[in-house]
């Protein structure tokens, strides 16, 4: 008997499938806004340019300048102008998206980061910052960038948490961890909740639960597990294989810490796997399909430093199907990678669908598996998931609301709304 059918996750907040959906927390929670589960998601993003110090083992712009050396690109890359950002910033609330993420590379190295959450937050956006959490207790203009950030009407912070102990986070992203304590300091004395970002390789999956329990003893409301795939430069580079851990070698020790999450009242998602990756948490599982409809991810096509403002803002139309023509299922006969046999693909081959998911009732809502990691590990993992489709979603997904809990003022007690949503769900289950 396998440790899943031994401890199986499970949430008696999440009403089965035709379940009414959730709905936002009777009581009112101030700063909090309920995103309501299967609508297009209205959150932007701001790159401001690949340009970081850090060295994060599995950063997925690593080699992008084509060259040999893994950090050479992002060491060198160009900002991207602070009025260009700003205008960016304009046009995205122009377009009524209402929420921004700010991402690099590193955004608290660029000079004008006060500046532009200054106008995001004037513009009427709630603003969050994608950060490794090293310079924020940095002076710049005389007091620390975090209090100017505050002061500037910063909504959100998102760090990224890849080790639960100094050494394996600075062996990992070449930064210290107790900076990004001294700063999770300061926002807990404040009341500031904020979210996190984990990618899961080999080098961390049986710390798993020991990052959840520190997310949990923190102020975090919300925690992104993403698996490390093989994308971009990384689809040549052997050191990938050294990175990407088997889903069943995660499987154990992501279960126990989505436990430990759900205990201490933080949202979980797991990002860019397919659904029967892990059985037991597939309505965690938001992938290229999913994030349309999640109400933190990006809509806009800003990922592009050298495009206008008008191109960066514009948010991407969602098809009717809800799947965009990127990643439209193909049919696949008689078609083998390695040796494996497939039954479709997402894409020009994006993702790859093995021919035991032929009649997989999720199919339709399932990314597929990543060619690279289907090359390295087999399709042995992967069986069809009895599951009930809405869309391109899972109806368990839709069923699961602390991540359609939006965080939009800075003081927004995020854990109170989600224990809130919670206790009313099960008392009419």
């Amino acid at each position: 008997m396998s440790r899943q059918e031994e401890h199986p996750v499970h949430d008696p907040a999440v009403p089965a499938a035709g379940s009414p959906a959730p709905t936002a927390p009777g009581r009112a929670f101030p700063g909090v806004a309920f995103h309501a589960p299967g609508e297009p998601s209205r959150g932007a993003v701001l790159d401001v340019g690949l340009k970081c110090p850090h060295s994060c083992a599995f950063c997925y712009y690593s080699y992008y300048d084509g060259g040999p050396s893994q950090f050479t690109g992002i060491r060198r890359a160009p900002m991207r102008p602070t009025e260009a950002c700003l205008e960016i910033v304009r046009a995205v609330a122009d377009n009524g998206l209402t929420h921004l993420d700010i991402t690099g590379g590193e955004p608290t190295v660029h000079p004008g980061l006060p500046q532009i959450v200054a106008e995001a937050a004037r513009q009427g956006l709630a603003v969050r910052c994608i950060t490794l959490g090293q310079f924020l207790l940095r002076e710049r203009e005389g007091r620390p960038l975090l209090d100017l950030l505050l002061d500037n009407g910063l909504t959100d912070i998102l760090f990224s948490l890849h080790a639960a102990d100094p050494q394996a986070f600075r062996e990992t992203c070449g930064g210290a961890l107790e900076s990004v304590f001294a700063a999770m300091d300061v926002l807990d004395g404040r009341g500031f909740q904020y979210a996190c970002n984990t990618v899961i390789m080999e080098r961390n999956r049986r710390d798993l639960p020991r990052i959840a329990r520190l997310a949990v003893s923190r102020g975090v409301y919300a925690i992104n597990f993403i698996a490390f795939n093989a994308y971009h430069a990384w689809r040549g580079q052997e050191q990938a294989a050294a990175l990407e851990a088997s889903y069943t070698k995660i499987r154990p020790f992501l279960e126990e810490a989505v436990a430990i999450l759900y205990a201490g009242g933080v949202a979980v998602n797991i990002r860019y796997v397919p659904l029967c990756a892990f059985p037991s948490l597939a309505r965690h599982v938001v992938g290229v399909l999913g994030v349309a409809y999640d109400p933190y991810e990006w809509r806009n096509r800003c990922l592009n430093i050298d495009k206008p403002a008008a191109y960066c803002a514009e948010p991407l139309p969602i098809p009717a199907s809800g799947v965009r023509p990127a990643y439209a299922f193909t049919r696949l006969q008689a078609s083998s990678l390695d040796g494996t046999a497939l039954c479709g693909m997402r894409g020009a081959h994006f993702k790859l669908f093995p021919a035991q998911c032929a009649d997989c009732p999720a199919r339709e809502a399932c990314d597929g598996v990543d060619p690279v990691y289907l090359s390295r590990h087999g399709a042995g993992e992967f069986s069809p998931l009895q599951a009930t489709v809405q869309g391109p979603l899972l109806a368990a997904r839709l069923g699961y609301a602390p991540p359609f809990l939006v965080k939009t003022t800075p003081e927004a007690d995020m854990r109170g709304a989600m224990a809130a949503q919670r206790s009313e769900i099960g008392s009419r289950s």
